[in-house]
C-alpha cells in the first residue's frame, strides 16, 4: 500500500514538474513575443533565427539613426516647410505605411516562430492578443502619421492654385524671395449663401510680410472704398480710366462689388483664370494701396463653423449683447433678432455663435465688426495649441480644405510655410483704414485721395518693426499710437493712424440670410470696448 502511494506521489510530482515547465515555457513565449513585437528582430533571435533577426535589428537601428540625424541636422524651419511639399508628403506617408505593415509582419512572424507546439486554442489566442497590443504601441502611431501625411498632401492640393491667373508673379521657387523684400497676400472672406446674388467678399485684409524678418502688417480695407483706380498698364485701367465708378446704385461701385461685377462686365480679360473675381479684386487693392498684391487666399465662411467646432469652441470677451439671426434693412434698421450672444467675459462660443459674433452688423459699424473679427481669430489662435491640432487634425484639415482656396502655386507652399515660421516670431501689426485714418488725410473712404493713401501706406510699411526674438519689445520711435502684437508691444510713427493688434486675421463676412449691403456709416457706432 505504501509503495503504491509513493508511486502515485511520484507521478503527481512529475506531472506538476511538467506543468511548471510548460508554464515557464509559455511565460517565456509571451514575454519574448511582446519584446519581439516592440523591438523587431529580438523575437526572431530568441527563436533561433539569429541571422534574420540580426539583419532586422541592424536595419531598425540604421533607420532610427537616420531619423535622429534628420531632426538634429535639418533646421526646424526647413522641416516645417516639408509640410507644404506634396511630393515629400507622398514619400513620408508611403514610408510610414510601409513601416507599419513591415513592423506588424515581423511581429507576427516572431510570434509564430516562438510559439510552442501543442498549445491549446485559448493560449494561442492570448499570444495573438499580446502581439496585437504590443505591436499597436508602434504600429498605430505610424499608421496615424501616414494618414496625416496623405491628408496634408491633399490639403495643399485642395487650397493651391487650380487655374490660371493674370496677377501672380513669376518666381524661382528655389529662392522665391530673392528679389522680393515684401510679400503681400490678400485675404478675402467670401459667402455666397442663400439670399445673396453672387459672392461679395466684404472683409478684405492684406498681409504685408517682410520676407527677411517675418515682421507683418495686416491692412484691413473698408468694403465701401470707392472710386478705386486700377494699376496702370492693366486691362482694367483701360476699362475704367476714371476708376471703378459709374452710374446707378453706389453699392455696385464699392470695393466689395469688384469681385462679382468686373469679371461679369469684362469676361474677355479673365479667360482661363481660375478665380476671375479674386484676380480683379487683387488689381483693385493694388490700385487702392499702391502696392503689388502677390497672392490671394479666400475663406468661404459657409464652412467657418466647422473649424471652430473642430477646436471645441472658442472663448472671447463679449463687450455687449450681440444679436444673431437678424439682418440689416435698406433704411438702416434691423429685423428682429432670433437671440443674443450675451455680454460677458470668457464666453465659450460654438461655431455657429462664433460666426455670428464676427459677422453681426446690427447695432455696430464695419470697424467695430472688424475688431470682433480680430477677437475671433485671436481666440482661434489661442485655442489651436499643438495638442488640439494633433488630436483634431483630420477634422480641421477637412474643414480647411473645404473652405480655403488660393492662387498660391503648390510648389511655393514649402517656402511659404518656412516664411510663416518667421512670421510667428515677430510682432503682427494691424492697420484698419477707418474713419480716423481717412479723416487724418481730410478724406473719407467713399471719396479718398489715393495719392495720399499710397504715400501713407508706403510710409507705414517702411516703418514695420522687427524683433530678433519673440518676446522682445521694439523700442518706441516718435510719439505714436499704440500697436500691440501677439508677442510684444511696439510703437511706430504715424500718430494719426489707428492700429490694433491681431493675429493673422481670417476674413469674416456678413450673415447669409439676404442682408442688404449698405455703406458704412460716416461715424462709428459707440458700441463699447471690443473684446
Amino acid at each position: 500500500m505504501q509503495r503504491a502511494r509513493r508511486a502515485q506521489g511520484a507521478r503527481r510530482s512529475r506531472l506538476q514538474t511538467r506543468r511548471d515547465q510548460r508554464n515557464q515555457r509559455y511565460g517565456r513565449f509571451i514575454g519574448l513575443t511582446a519584446l519581439g513585437s516592440l523591438i523587431p528582430g529580438t523575437g526572431l533571435i530568441a527563436a533561433g533565427k539569429r541571422r534574420l533577426g540580426t539583419t532586422v535589428l541592424v536595419i531598425l537601428a540604421a533607420l532610427a539613426i537616420l531619423a535622429l540625424a534628420v531632426v538634429v541636422l535639418i533646421p526646424p524651419t526647413e522641416l516645417a516647410s516639408y509640410g507644404g511639399d506634396r511630393q515629400m508628403m507622398l514619400i513620408l506617408g508611403t514610408a510610414l505605411a510601409a513601416g507599419a505593415a513591415a513592423w506588424l509582419l515581423i511581429a507576427v512572424g516572431s510570434h509564430r516562430s516562438l510559439e510552442p507546439e501543442g498549445l491549446p486554442a485559448g493560449k494561442r489566442l492570448a499570444g495573438a492578443l499580446v502581439v496585437v497590443l504590443s505591436a499597436s504601441v508602434v504600429v498605430a502611431p505610424l499608421a496615424v502619421g501616414s494618414r496625416y501625411a496623405f491628408t496634408q498632401r491633399d490639403l495643399v492640393g485642395n487650397i493651391s492654385s487650380s487655374g490660371g491667373s493674370n496677377t501672380t508673379p513669376d518666381v524661382d521657387v528655389s529662392d522665391p524671395w530673392a528679389d522680393k523684400p515684401r510679400l503681400n497676400v490678400l485675404f478675402l472672406g467670401g459667402d455666397a449663401g442663400e439670399g445673396r446674388t453672387g459672392l461679395r467678399p466684404d472683409t478684405q485684409i492684406v498681409a504685408s510680410i517682410d520676407t527677411e524678418t517675418g515682421a507683418t502688417t495686416m491692412i484691413s480695407l473698408p468694403r465701401n472704398l470707392s472710386q478705386i483706380p486700377f494699376p496702370e498698364g492693366t486691362p482694367l485701367a483701360e476699362a475704367y480710366p476714371n476708376g471703378f465708378t459709374g452710374s446707378g446704385d453706389p453699392l455696385e461701385w464699392m470695393l466689395n462689388a469688384v469681385y462679382a461685377n468686373v469679371p461679369r462686365d469684362h469676361p474677355d480679360v479673365f479667360e482661363g483664370v481660375g478665380d476671375p473675381g479674386a484676380d480683379a479684386t487683387k488689381w483693385a487693392v493694388e490700385g487702392a494701396l499702391g502696392i503689388d498684391v502677390d497672392y490671394f487666399i479666400m475663406v468661404d465662411l459657409a464652412g467657418f463653423e466647422a473649424v471652430v467646432d473642430a477646436l471645441g469652441g472658442i472663448t472671447v470677451n463679449v463687450p455687449r449683447d450681440i444679436p444673431w439671426g437678424n439682418k440689416s434693412l435698406p433704411d438702416g434698421s434691423c429685423t428682429q433678432a432670433n437671440g443674443y450672444i450675451e455680454e460677458g467675459d470668457d464666453q465659450l462660443l460654438d461655431g455657429f455663435h462664433a460666426l455670428w459674433f464676427a459677422r453681426s452688423r446690427c447695432g455696430s459699424d464695419d470697424y467695430e465688426r472688424m475688431e470682433r473679427q480680430r477677437c475671433v481669430m485671436n481666440a482661434i489662435v489661442d485655442k489651436a495649441d499643438p495638442a488640439t491640432l494633433l488630436s483634431q487634425y483630420q477634422s480641421l484639415a477637412s474643414a480647411a480644405g473645404d473652405i480655403i482656396t488660393s492662387d498660391v502655386p503648390a510648389d511655393l507652399f514649402p517656402a511659404l510655410i518656412e516664411l510663416m515660421v518667421k512670421v510667428r516670431t515677430q510682432p503682427l501689426e494691424s492697420l484698419t483704414l477707418d474713419n480716423e485714418f481717412f479723416g487724418s488725410m481730410g478724406t473719407t473712404s467713399s471719396d479718398p485721395d489715393y495719392d495720399q493713401l499710397h504715400a501713407r501706406i508706403q510710409e507705414i510699411l517702411a516703418g514695420t518693426p522687427a524683433t530678433p526674438d519673440a518676446g522682445e519689445t521694439t523700442p518706441p520711435d516718435e510719439d505714436t499710437t499704440e500697436a500691440t502684437s501677439q508677442n510684444a508691444s511696439s510703437e511706430r510713427s504715424g500718430a494719426d493712424v489707428q492700429q490694433a493688434s491681431g493675429e493673422a486675421e481670417e476674413p469674416a463676412d456678413e450673415p447669409t440670410d439676404g442682408a442688404t449691403d449698405e455703406p458704412a456709416a460716416d461715424e462709428p457706432v459707440d458700441a463699447g470696448s471690443v473684446c
